[in-house]
Order: C-alpha cells, then sequence, then structure tokens
C-alpha cells in the first residue's frame, strides 16, 4: 500500500499583485512550493508530483526548488483545482491513497498529514478532509456536517446560508482520496458558473456514498496566502514555530519576537542568539555559540565555541572559537580556522584565514590565504584588483603586517616577515624579513 502526494500550484495567484509567481513566493526562506514539499515528506509521502501553470512550467527557478524524483505536471488552462488534478491521472497508478495539497497552505504540520492519511485508511474512505476550527472564517469555504458530524459538502462563504456562516469549521483544502475511485467520479464533477471544475465537490460525492471522513486540525491551520499581507503573518506564525522549535532544544533566544531563524538551520545547544539577528536558510551553528545581537549569517557554518558580534557572515564557514567583531563581513566562501580573531568593521573576501591569527579593525582581506598565527594591523588592505584582473595574496606563518599596510598583489609574505606601519609593499617579501616605506624597502639589506 502507497501513497502519492499532488501539490496544487497552478493558480495565477493574481491577489498577490506582483510578477513572481505565487509558488515561489518565500516563507522563512523556503518557497511555499518548498514548504508543501517537506511537509508531504514529513508526512510519510515520497512519491510526489506538482500540478503547475503553462507560466510557471518555463520559469528557470522551478527545477532549481525541486528534486529530480518530484514530478512536474502542466495544467493547460486554467479550469479549476479538479481539472488540474486531471494532469495528474496516469502519474501515480500504483499509489492506493492520493494526498492532495494546495501550494499556499503551509501551516499544515507533516505530522497532521501522517494522521490524516492513518484517518483515511484505517475509515476505509473515499475521501477525507483535513478542516480546521478558526477564530475568524470570513472568506473561507464552510465544512457542511451531516448529524454524525462527518462532512457532507464545502460550501463557499458566497453561497452559504446564515447558519453555516455562524460555523468556524473551514477547508484546508488538504485531502486524502481513494486512488481508485478519484478518476472515474472527478469526471463527473460538474463546472461552477464560471467554468472552472472544484476538487471540493468530491466530498459530497463520497458523502452520499456514506464513505467521507474529517480530520479536524488547529486554528492555524486554516490559514492560506492569497496576497502579501498574508502571506507575511504565515511568515511569523512560521518562524515563531521555528523559535519555539529551537528554545526546546537548548537555544536561548535573546528577543524571539525581533530573531529571524530560517526553517530548516541547524542550532546546536548552549548556543545563545542577540536580538535583531537573522540566520539564513542553508546555516548551521555549533554548540555553545554567541550570535551577538544585529547579527546576518546567511548559507554558512559556524562551529562551536565562536562568537559573531554583530557582523555578516555569507556562504563561509566560521571555525572553532573563532571571534568576528561587530559591522564586519566575512564572505564569498571565506573560511577562518580555529581562535582566528577578526576586529571590528573589517571584511574577509575570498579567503582562509588561519589558526590563531588576527585581524585587527577596519582592514580588507580579500582574495588571500594567511598562515597560522598571522597579525594583521588596523587599516591593512590586500590590494587585489588590478582593475582588470583580481590576484591572490599569501601571507606565511607568524607573519606580523604593520598597520595601514598596502599589499599590491599578486604578492607573497614569508614565514614570520615584517611590515612597518603605512607600507606600500610591491613585491615578495621573504622569510624572516622586515620593509618599510612607500615603496616597502627591506631593512635586512647589508
Amino acid at each position: 500500500m502507497t501513497v502519492a502526494g499532488i501539490i496544487l500550484a497552478a493558480g495565477n495567484g493574481t491577489r498577490m499583485r506582483t510578477k513572481k509567481p505565487k509558488p515561489l513566493h518565500a516563507v522563512a526562506g523556503l518557497s511555499l512550493l518548498a514548504h508543501t514539499v517537506q511537509i508531504m515528506r514529513v508526512g510519510g509521502i515520497e512519491a510526489i508530483g506538482v500540478v503547475v501553470s503553462q507560466e510557471l512550467a518555463g520559469n528557470s527557478a522551478l527545477e532549481e526548488l525541486l528534486a529530480d524524483d518530484i514530478e512536474i505536471l502542466v495544467q493547460s488552462e486554467p479550469l479549476g483545482t479538479a481539472d488540474a488534478l486531471k494532469s495528474a491521472r496516469s502519474v501515480f497508478p500504483a499509489a492506493d491513497t492520493l494526498v492532495v495539497a494546495p501550494v499556499d497552505m503551509i501551516l499544515v504540520t507533516g505530522e497532521f498529514v501522517r494522521r490524516m492519511i492513518e484517518l483515511h485508511r484505517g475509515s476505509k474512505a473515499l475521501s477525507t478532509i483535513l478542516a480546521s476550527e478558526v477564530d475568524d472564517p470570513s472568506g473561507l469555504g464552510r465544512i457542511k456536517l451531516d448529524d454524525l458530524g462527518q462532512p457532507v459538502s464545502v460550501i463557499e462563504e458566497s453561497d452559504a446560508d446564515q447558519r453555516l456562516l455562524q460555523n468556524n469549521l473551514v477547508n484546508t483544502a488538504w485531502y486524502c482520496l481513494d486512488n481508485n475511485w478519484i478518476w472515474d467520479v472527478i469526471n463527473s464533477v460538474q463546472p461552477a458558473q464560471n467554468g472552472e471544475v472544484y476538487l471540493p465537490r468530491v466530498i459530497e460525492i463520497a458523502s452520499q456514498l456514506g464513505r467521507s471522513t474529517m480530520l479536524v486540525s488547529s486554528s492555524d491551520f486554516g490559514r492560506g496566502i492569497n496576497d502579501l499581507q498574508e502571506l507575511a503573518g504565515v511568515e511569523n506564525i512560521v518562524r515563531r514555530r521555528a523559535n519555539e522549535l529551537h528554545m526546546k532544544s537548548g537555544v536561548t533566544i535573546q528577543d524571539p519576537d525581533s530573531t529571524y531563524i530560517d526553517v530548516g538551520v541547524e542550532i546546536g545547544c548552549d548556543t545563545q542568539i542577540g536580538a535583531g539577528s537573522h540566520i539564513g536558510a542553508g546555516s548551521k551553528i555549533g554548540c555553545n555559540v554567541i550570535v551577538g545581537s544585529n547579527t546576518k549569517i546567511t548559507r554558512s557554518q559556524i562551529l562551536d565555541d565562536a562568537t559573531v558580534d554583530g557582523a555578516r557572515v555569507v556562504d563561509s564557514t566560521i571555525g572553532e572559537k573563532c571571534y568576528v567583531g561587530s559591522n564586519s563581513l566575512v564572505r564569498a566562501s571565506s573560511e577562518l580556522k580555529t581562535e582566528a580573531k577578526i576586529g571590528n568593521l573589517v571584511e574577509i573576501k575570498n579567503s582562509v584565514i588561519g589558526s590563531g591569527s588576527q585581524i585587527s579593525h577596519f582592514s580588507y582581506v580579500g582574495d588571500a590565504t594567511v598562515g597560522e598565527k598571522v597579525n594583521i594591523g588596523a587599516g591593512t588592505v590586500t590590494c587585489n584588483y588590478d582593475g582588470i584582473e583580481k590576484h591572490r595574496t599569501v601571507i606565511g606563518d607568524g607573519a606580523f603586517i604593520g598597520s595601514n599596510t598596502m599589499l599590491i598583489a599578486p604578492i607573497k609574505i614569508g614565514n614570520f616577515a615584517r611590515t612597518g606601519a603605512g607600507s606600500v609593499v610591491r613585491s615578495e617579501v621573504y622569510e624572516g624579513e622586515t620593509v618599510v616605506g612607500v615603496p616597502a624597502k627591506s631593512l635586512n639589506t647589508k
């Protein structure tokens, strides 16, 4: 017995009023489409297809978002959710159960999807609907129940009578369907006045056969996304959930309301995160790390016992027991080895900083390889660009670079070499050599 999932993502999303297709809008670092895939995966669904519009099928970002094992299906015309499902008719013939979900109901949890599947199979229902009890059902389709509390139909608000309008039980548009039954039934669904064919009609058909069930979820699950305001509201809930999960796992978050942690970020225990910080998708934070206030970390690794204090780290690795000072920027695949220290207002770009090395305030180190226990004074610049090409700077172990030194790349500074403050170094400095001046000259010359 197998379960397949179909995500309906072919809607135009006109109420978003943006050029970006609705399924590609992001919440907490993940697109709506990626969120829905993740929910299905957690719910135990491995075989997944996505129904998209012709326009979205031609979007280069779509394939980048989806794994190779996800089927992309195209609805040729926007003729409603039932018509969209028809696009998947022959995709998963071996499945006995089909889970169908919209792309914009991402507050549903994988655990609840798993429970819905279990209920569906245990009851031998033809259709099972995931409902949500909400505080404010305005604008949402109401679920009509029979005397036994089972769903009879889904009624849009515009068609509901006054009694039904008092009902706060709404449709999340997540369904479990018998994969053998649905394909014959769906062809019998009559179009609405606008010509579109809507999937909720199958609930009514299954009810008439006495084979319809329902699972009721929390109020959050009933919140969909139709415009940017609703997108922001859902994002707040997702981020709150993420923060709560991290705090339950031993992470101290100084001010959860101002802290943004994207979905999928890993954070070790005893880590402290200051107010106003943002840890982006693809990042991994170790144990006993201090993330200072107003820090932004994007697609990076921060290893155990490190401190990033009000800095930005992008696509880089900060090693164990390292320190990165406030208003500094570490980017472009840079790596700080164990116990390296970066002062305030420093930029590191495409560089490797060796263990125990220190780079003082106001320095720029770009396209460089810095050895172990190097001391780079404040205001130092690796002049890596000649106006045409980028060049690399190599600084050996134990070197001392005086404040405000200009290193004109390509250049090599030998082990234990020294440069005087304010020097402009244009040529190689050999091991143990000291150079000073503009241009720098060796003090070792006899």
